[in-house]
């Protein structure tokens, strides 16, 4: 809890909560993704989301993406064998490449309303081209609002799947799919 808080004053655009996702968050967000076999997680933070991945889907290879340095360096220690990319969220995406054709599911907790505009359309631009290039692959992200966590292209569609209110403060969770393969 002390590294969110620090991180929150320090960094507060790229951090976009008031306090680290509730267990039942990260639960609606690991039910949203279904069965796959590779899933990677951005904005990991302090792991609640990565502790619910690990638990409910306990085969599938997992990179957690976290900038921030000391938040990279406790999930490290706190998930033993987990690989933790600590670099920008687009960075990771343009270099990931995986041998199968399989789907894969990115699971993100970035603030994309707060965060600076340069850096979300850098960002939103990666994802978008991540789902393009690897069929049948989804976001699945959070945010306070009532509606989408950003605008996506026109070849994109969201569907929200539920509402949390067991979070502080609550949040609905949302499915980004590309029409073509959606």
């Amino acid at each position: 809890m002390f590294a969110f808080f620090s991180h929150l004053l320090k960094t507060p655009q790229l951090t976009g909560a008031v306090a680290p996702s509730s267990r039942h968050l990260a639960s609606a967000m690991v039910r949203a993704i279904g069965e796959v076999r590779h899933v990677v997680e951005l904005g990991a933070g302090t792991g609640p989301v990565t502790k619910e991945l690990r638990r409910r889907l306990p085969n599938a290879s997992l990179v957690a993406v976290e900038l921030q340095p000391r938040l990279a360096r406790q999930l490290r220690s706190r998930f033993l064998g987990l690989d933790v990319r600590e670099d920008l969220a687009n960075e990771v995406l343009d270099g990931l490449a995986y041998p199968e054709p399989e789907a894969v599911a990115v699971v993100s907790s970035l603030p994309f309303r707060s965060l600076p505009q340069d850096m979300r359309e850098v960002t939103t631009a990666s994802i978008e081209q991540f789902l393009r290039r690897i069929p049948g692959s989804k976001l699945v992200q959070f945010t306070y609002q009532p509606r989408p966590p950003f605008q996506a292209s026109a070849d994109f569609r969201w569907h929200k799947t539920c509402s949390v209110w067991r979070n502080a403060p609550p949040a609905g969770v949302w499915v980004l799919q590309s029409l073509a393969t959606g």
